[in-house]
């Protein structure tokens, strides 16, 4: 195919004013020819995966509300007719405000069939909208849509989000339906700027990417020339051959203290692969910053993005570090903060009432665990089962824990789990068995840098536990030695977290009540236990029976 070329324009970021009621009319050929004219309903994608094609916020909501629209660039729907080998292209209807119905939902509207097309005999119509660009290659029977997975841009800037339609006509028909779905997933992006300074950024190079270097959607190649993805709606495949000219280049400026007030996007087609654990890179402009990555990753997921779902990230910059927070844009809590206080009780229905005592707990097996606690609510509250990755944010996996031998660790590599984003940190440990207690600098190199202490109290009584208490240290000098040193712990504590892990054994051991105790994790064959001489993250058998202590979840 020839050369095409693409360049990024002005009208591209205008705002995109809408209207409430929206109309399909049809661009008439010059003469009209009876028998060859089909009148189509063609109806939006579903509301269920949440992605639009007006590309406005759901008032309240981070939803995005499907309906046609007018006025805005590329404002015209493309038609395309398959009989055999034979592939034509139509006439194309444009946008406009009459017959549209009154929920946005559908149109009805006239479509020309073209010459070489015989009514006689059933037929496939393709329709594509939002497409940047879209052309036929006759001679190989394919139906070109040509995929540009931008950078983040704001939203306002995002006119190309492809959606595409296929419907058969039997012979003779003179009236048809067709259905929309959407070609891409949107990834979208709030960030803020908590730092004292202004951060200028440039969001159509800022992307997200990954370590192992996988793509999970279908990306540019670079070589002499840049090659945008082309899906060809017959054969269902993308093929690298559009050659585009250059990206777009635009910057803001986030003031201190301000957000995006509407999010950036990423249009992307996914590829049928599962997401890999990705972080944030953002590249800025003359900051002397360079590109900045995220110190934290969101994890990997357990499927590949879905065609017509909008992903939603937020992140903060501090001025320092780039994270991944929550819809909240504030920094993430102190990981033990989100440990739910009490064990579940033995009916798994709600909490013990005790934080200590260890013959009030409920035992349950894996399945069990997983089954009831997967996601539950109490009292108001959402709450889940952790992950192994949560539980190792609160207990390491490896024995550094180890309060029953005077041993020291320093620089110990970690990585965890906190509030669905994973934390790569590196921590130091120091043990006094005369005390049965451990202390611990942890989460160094990232802004959940915080002071443990981790205490195994009342061995062989019906209140033995493991009492854990978590400060954090952020924006100070301090050692693990100073931690270590009882005054540090005797003052200051009024922002202090603090948990409680009862003995409560397990239901196969009942002589394990009140001298060590074990939670499930969501993670098969994976728990957190403790017992007179340290406390780790583990494996054990999915059939035991072990308490549940439940994580906290977003409401």
């Amino acid at each position: 195919m020839s050369n095409r070329f693409f360049t990024w324009i002005a009208s591209a970021l205008l705002l995109l004013a809408g209207c409430t009621n929206d109309e399909i009319v049809n661009e008439r050929p010059s003469q009209e020819v009876e028998g060859r004219k089909l009148m189509l309903t063609a109806s939006v994608p579903s509301e269920s995966p949440k992605t639009r094609l007006n590309l406005e916020w759901e008032e309240g909501t981070s939803n995005i509300i499907v309906k046609w629209r007018a006025g805005y660039v590329p404002d015209v729907i493309k038609f395309f007719f398959k009989q055999g080998t034979v592939v034509k292209e139509g006439t194309p209807v444009t946008l406009t405000e009459d017959a549209i119905s009154a929920d946005g939902k559908t149109a009805s509207f006239t479509v020309y069939i073209p010459d070489g097309i015989d009514t006689q005999n059933a037929y496939t119509i393709y329709a594509v909208h939002r497409a940047r660009d879209v052309y036929l290659d006759a001679e190989n029977s394919k139906i070109n849509v040509v995929v540009f997975p931008l950078g983040f841009v704001p939203l306002e800037g995002l006119v190309v989000t492809p959606i595409a339609g296929e419907v058969e006509i039997a012979p003779g028909a003179s009236i048809g339906n067709i259905n929309f779905e959407h070609l891409g997933a949107l990834q979208c992006l709030t960030i803020k700027n908590a730092s004292a300074a202004d951060f200028k950024f440039i969001p159509p190079y800022s992307s997200l990417v990954n370590e192992g270097g996988t793509i999970w959607y279908y990306n540019y190649s670079v070589g002499a020339e840049i090659k945008a993805p082309v899906y060809d709606l017959i054969g269902k495949q993308v093929t690298n051959e559009y050659t585009i000219k250059g990206l777009p280049n635009m910057s803001i400026t986030l003031h201190p203290g301000f957000d995006i007030g509407c999010q950036l996007v990423q249009w992307v087609m996914p590829k049928d692969i599962l997401t890999p654990e990705t972080k944030l890179k953002i590249v800025t402009e003359d900051m002397g910053l360079g590109d900045i990555y995220s110190v934290n990753s969101k994890p990997a997921r357990a499927s590949a993005l879905q065609k017509g779902k909008a992903y939603h990230l937020y992140a903060v910059w501090d001025g320092t570090s780039l994270f991944f927070t929550d819809h909240t844009l504030t920094p993430t809590a102190n990981p033990l903060s989100y440990v739910a206080e009490y064990n579940i009780n033995t009916t798994g229905d709600g909490f013990v009432n005790d934080l200590t005592a260890c013959n009030i707990s409920g035992y349950f097996n894996y399945s069990d665990a997983v089954a009831q606690f997967g996601n539950i609510t109490i009292g108001g509250q959402r709450y889940h089962l952790p992950s192994f990755g949560e539980w190792r944010s609160i207990v390491p996996s490896t024995n550094w824990v180890n309060y029953g031998y005077d041993y020291s660790y320093n620089n110990q590599a970690e990585t965890v789990t906190v509030a669905g984003n994973i934390y790569n940190m590196t921590s130091d440990f120091r043990n006094d068995p005369a005390t049965k207690t451990t202390y611990a600098l942890r989460y160094k190199g990232t802004y959940l840098v915080s002071a443990w202490k981790y205490e195994y109290i009342g061995n062989g009584t019906n209140n033995c536990h493991l009492k854990i208490t978590s400060r954090s240290v952020y924006g100070q000098t301090i050692t693990v030695n100073q931690i270590a040193d009882a005054s540090f712990w005797s003052t200051n504590t009024e922002d202090d977290v603090v948990r409680y892990f009862p003995a409560s054994g397990n239901k196969q051991t009942p002589s394990d009540v009140g001298k060590g105790g074990a939670f499930w994790s969501s993670t098969s064959g994976k728990i957190i236990g403790f017992n007179s001489i340290y406390a780790s993250s583990h494996n054990a058998g999915n059939y035991y029976g072990f308490s549940v202590r439940l994580f906290t979840s977003g409401n």
